[in-house]
């Protein structure tokens, strides 16, 4: 015997060798090979080694002997290449070797297993599927291995069809279920109609055949896997009479067929028929869209109508509708008294003017039946109603009257007078905020914002201000509207004073008037998108716009009120925290004085038509500087919409000079009121 006899396989080789195997370094030595059907290298000599392994389905350790050969080099070899611990990768039990000097076998003929589990068989429990006849039983698949294929063919006696019923399931799931599926096919094989495709653990409904085979077909992917699943099956009589009749057409309406084998000689219908119904135009299906064919051979749920109906019409969030009481309204015609006059009470009760029938039927959702009448209201006190505030189903499948909106009211204040402004919140004051680029005096670094003027809030997105605020000095270039905010609801000038009550709303877009003038500062006016509606609330509202022949009095005799912040004023003042908005009365000057005053001072100026000029009204109360608020200008009078009083836009703060804030000196604004169709094409 030669000393290589003795040699001791390594780890390292049969690390190579063995690729999920666990060896032991275990060698008996046998003085003959096994046989020449092993390898033909097989020498005078030949040594066994033992893998060791974990059967996967109890866990228990099992193993087998593999014989090793001398090569010519006079090196150990495997006698042949096999499979390590993988051979036992689906076993419920594994056959275990005799852990001695003999040669275990069973590796090599492929019966690994001793016990399988269900649903698997063979040597390795890999093989599954079969073919089934009998009136009943079960498919159960228990767990799987990755990329496996099996495929069961149900067979039923003629005049039978087959019902499928899963019972559990635990696939991976996919919504498509293209990774492991089961799959169930209307026939006896692969190229069947596919009836269901199933994964996940959701057990779906029971499925049939609609002849005497049916075909179910598993199949994994390379990864993952899951429990399985277990679904059983049995004969159904399928009777010459379970054919469902035909089931007629709803007046108004047609019906199709949808799904399922579909009617015999074109009267009856097969078991699985899906029959869709529908209506005409102007008419509502009632009752069951589609209904199937049972095997009862009669119709699943009930039988549709179609009725009058009005698909319901569509309105804001602002919008609060209700539905009435059903009445059918009684009205006296000219035929009515007629008939009252000329016929007895026997005859009248025969007379054309009976009394329509109520509608029945359940609708679906977002209808409503003939003679429903539906009444609007807005759902804040903040807001009134525009279009009817009822609307009547018609028989034409429409709606009567026109359709409600709901739109902010305007220029609402209670208890307020003219004369009795001052301290108070103006919902529609819009202050104006632009972003600094640079250091400034007054404490602002570069990013911070800072008020500029002030604004009117007209509509929900919508802020009229002077264009002179947001466009670069002397020049119609605008400011970036990154570089902008608008805030309402704002009372203090301390922004921290009013951080609970303020919205700082983004601005989308500036539409500048195309006539605005930065030189003269005629047409000094602009109009400002919110990015963002504003909220509606007690504190924020639109004034209303007006046209200078809705003004009760002469422009020249309104008392116009002003308002706005100091705008110059400078934050390090002990008085900063507790200035308000400001608000006092002005009374309209001439033009020709207006000019004439700037030019005592130095300063030619034109007063244009789009202009007028103003100054504070010594009669009454005001704590305002007009030229240092860039504030609006509104009066109170019943507008269009109401005969209450509502403050509407008169002007915006343009230009002035008052180094002293005199009473005397006149502030020049622009007028509103000859730009109100301008800014209302430009609020839509």
């Amino acid at each position: 015997m030669e000393l290589g006899c003795w040699t001791q396989l390594g780890l390292t080789f049969l690390q190579l060798l063995l690729i999920s195997s666990l060896p032991r370094e275990y060698t008996v030595i046998n003085e003959a090979c096994p046989g020449a059907e092993w390898n033909i290298m097989c020498r005078e000599c030949c040594e066994y080694d033992q893998i060791e392994c974990v059967c996967p389905g109890k866990k228990e350790v099992v193993g087998y002997t593999i014989p090793c050969c001398r090569n010519e080099e006079n090196e150990c070899d495997s006698c042949l290449i096999h499979p390590g611990c993988t051979i036992f990768e689906n076993c419920k039990s594994c056959r275990n070797g005799s852990w001695g000097g003999t040669l275990d076998d069973f590796y090599v003929k492929g019966f690994y297993c001793a016990e399988c589990r269900a649903g698997w068989y063979g040597g390795d429990c890999m093989r599954c599927g079969q073919v089934l006849r009998a009136p009943k039983g079960q498919i159960l698949l228990e767990s799987y291995p990755l990329n496996a294929h099996c495929e069961w063919t149900i067979h039923a006696k003629p005049g039978f069809i087959i019902q499928l019923r899963f019972v559990m399931l635990s696939l991976e799931f996919d919504y498509m279920c293209q990774y492991d599926y089961v799959e169930v096919r209307d026939g006896d094989n692969r190229d069947s109609q596919i009836i269901k495709r199933v994964c996940g653990n959701e057990r779906p409904a029971p499925v049939q055949s609609t002849g005497s085979s049916l075909h179910v077909l598993f199949h994994s992917d390379g990864s993952k896997n899951f429990d399985g699943f277990h679904a059983i099956f049995e004969e159904i009589t399928v009777l010459e009479e379970s054919n469902c009749s035909d089931p007629g057409v709803p007046v108004n309406g047609y019906k199709k067929i949808t799904g399922g084998p579909g009617l015999i000689n074109g009267h009856s219908a097969k078991i699985g028929t899906i029959m869709s119904f529908f209506c005409n135009n102007s008419y509502v299906l009632s009752g069951n869209e589609k209904r199937t064919c049972q095997q009862n051979g009669e119709w699943s749920g009930k039988q549709p109508i179609c009725i009058k109906a009005c698909r319901e019409p569509k309105i804001s969030d602002l919008v609060r509708r209700r539905v009435l009481p059903m009445q059918v309204q009684s009205r006296e015609t000219p035929l009515h008294q007629l008939y009252s006059v000329a016929f007895s009470k026997q005859k009248l009760q025969s007379a054309p003017t009976k009394k329509p029938a109520l509608p029945f039927g359940d609708l679906p959702t977002g209808y409503q039946h003939l003679h429903t009448q539906l009444q609007y209201e807005c759902i804040s006190p903040f807001y009134r109603r525009l279009g009817s505030s009822r609307r009547t189903c018609l028989r034409t499948g429409k709606w009567s009257g026109r359709a409600p909106s709901c739109i902010p009211i305007c220029g609402k204040i209670e208890n307020v007078t003219a004369l009795k402004t001052q301290g108070l919140r103006w919902p529609w004051q819009a202050a104006i905020y632009r972003r600094t680029s640079g250091v400034h005096d007054g404490g602002l670094h570069k990013g911070a914002w800072f008020l500029i003027c002030s604004g009117a809030l007209v509509n929900e997105r919508t802020v009229v201000v002077a264009a002179h605020c947001v466009t670069d000095l002397g020049k119609v270039t605008m400011i970036k509207t990154a570089d902008l905010k608008v805030v309402l609801g704002k009372f203090y000038r301390d922004d921290d004073r009013d951080e609970k009550t303020i919205q700082s709303l983004r601005i989308s877009a500036i539409i500048l008037h195309p006539n605005y003038d930065p030189i003269l500062l005629d047409t000094d006016i602009a109009i400002l998108k919110l990015l963002d509606k504003a909220r509606i609330s007690t504190g924020v509202q639109p004034i209303c716009l007006a046209a200078s022949r809705d003004l009760s009095t002469s422009f020249q005799e309104s008392h116009i009120t002003v308002a706005g912040w100091n705008v110059l004023a400078d934050m390090r003042s002990p008085g900063f925290k507790n200035d308000t908005l400001r608000s006092g009365v002005v009374s309209v000057v001439d033009s020709l004085l207006c000019e004439e005053q700037h030019e005592d001072h130095g300063i030619p100026v034109s007063v244009t038509d789009n202009m007028f000029c103003a100054r504070q009204d010594p009669a009454a109360p005001s704590d305002i500087c007009t030229a240092e608020t860039g504030g609006i200008a509104a009066v109170s009078f019943p507008g269009q919409a109401s005969l209450e009083p509502r403050w509407h836009l008169m002007g915006l703060v343009s230009w002035s000079y008052d180094k002293t804030c005199s009473h005397i000196l006149s502030t020049a604004f622009t007028k509103v009121l000859l730009f109100k169709d301008w800014i209302e094409r430009n609020m839509k």
